[in-house]
Formats: C-alpha cells, structure tokens, sequence
C-alpha cells in the first residue's frame, strides 16, 4: 500500500495555481456542513463559504472566511477560490 498522501491544487488570482504533496488531511468547515477529506475519500464537489484547513506532515495552511468551489478525485483536491 502508498502510504503517501494526497496531491492539492489551489488556485486564487493572487498567488496562480499552487500545489502541495503529500496532504494528509482536508477539513472544510461550513455554515451548512464539516467535511474531513482523507486519502481515498470518495469523489466530491461543492461550494464552500466558510474555511478550508490542510494538513500534511511539513504544510499547515489555512484559509478563512472565503467562498471557493471544490473537487476531490482519486486522491488530487483542487480548490478554486473567488475573490
């Protein structure tokens, strides 16, 4: 089994297209739902107005009151954050 983690992709109009590996969790925190993304989570789509925090062994990154757009597949989260 890879133990490695999963591949994230954000993308606001400040900063371009960032990417960080081996993400070992993904809570997005919302007013109408939490979500914990892991390794294998199942496919998901959504809208967040809320905060998306993720954690991986060298990267803790947090996004606070933002509204972004989301997929997670086969192990790569993109998010999409509108200014």
């Amino acid at each position: 089994m890879n133990d490695k983690g999963m591949k994230v992709r954000v993308f606001d109009m400040e900063h371009g297209l960032v990417e960080y590996e081996d993400i070992k969790t993904i809570r997005i925190i919302s007013r109408d739902y939490n979500l914990l993304i892991m390794k294998d989570y199942l496919s998901v789509i959504g809208e967040i107005i809320g905060s998306v925090d993720i954690k991986g062994e060298n990267v803790d990154i947090s996004f606070k009151q933002i509204k972004a757009f989301y997929m997670n597949s086969k192990n790569v989260f993109n998010l999409m954050i509108e200014e």
